[in-house]
């Protein structure tokens, strides 16, 4: 087990909260905050003065989905690729940081700010949640975030630049986004969509909106679990074999 030293840490986090809060990917939690908004005024023109909780929940699931997916697949694979781009990742990587203060520097400030816009989107959307709502809805959001990150670095492994990096990311982005938002129009989608990571975040959202007692099931948190441990076995395995630098 390497040890990690923390003010190494603290240095790549800083690096990485600079490259998080920079033009380039910004945008993409800014987007996912507008998106949220107009959703809750596309729902509130629709229903009227009619507009239940649970169009407030649609609101924030949208919202929180493209957060977690946007931010987490696509910046981080993006980030990584534009390091390896720069050849900052290799000035890195041969210096006295070693490969977990990295992995850990890399993902803790973004998870950080996939929690901070989930907040944020929720009092925008406007769904009425009790304390406990609350802290499941942060819990499954915390999970949903790391998960996102870790796919986003085994993609960011595979991508020489960030255009390479958008066009490898831009499948998984579908997949995780766009079938939880069709789950409610086709049973088939609804089905797959409980196997997703991003399908149980979507579902523990319109949970908690229905005010249901039951807001995330045993086989939901499996699910996550299940996809965290393969994508980090999956980043360790790239990782040993060829480093960041994999091209």
């Amino acid at each position: 087990m390497k040890t990690i030293h923390m003010h190494k840490l603290s240095a790549v986090m800083e690096m990485k909260l600079r490259t998080l809060f920079s033009k380039n990917f910004i945008i993409m939690p800014l987007f996912s905050i507008g998106f949220t908004f107009v959703m809750k005024l596309v729902y509130g023109a629709v229903a009227g003065d009619g507009m239940n909780n649970m169009m407030h929940g649609l609101a924030l699931s949208y919202g929180a989905l493209m957060n977690i997916t946007g931010t987490g697949i696509y910046c981080v694979s993006a980030a990584l690729a534009e390091e390896k781009e720069k050849h900052t990742l290799r000035v890195l990587m041969t210096s006295s940081v070693n490969g977990l203060e990295f992995f850990l520097g890399s993902l803790l400030p973004v998870v950080g700010m996939m929690l901070a816009v989930n907040v944020v989107v929720a009092l925008i959307a406007g769904v009425s949640m009790t304390g406990v709502q609350w802290a499941v809805y942060l819990g499954v959001s915390l999970l949903t975030a790391v998960t996102s990150a870790v796919v986003g670095m085994i993609f960011g492994i595979f991508s020489k630049n960030q255009v390479t990096a958008s066009t490898v990311t831009t499948p998984a982005l579908l997949i995780f986004m766009m079938i939880p938002m069709f789950g409610s129009f086709s049973k088939a989608m609804k089905t797959l969509s409980g196997f997703l990571f991003t399908g149980v975040m979507q579902q523990t959202v319109l949970n908690i909106a229905e005010g249901k007692e039951r807001l995330v099931d045993g086989m939901s948190i499996g699910v996550i679990a299940v996809e965290i441990v393969a994508a980090v076995i999956c980043f360790l395995m790239i990782y040993r074999e060829n480093g960041y630098d994999s091209e």
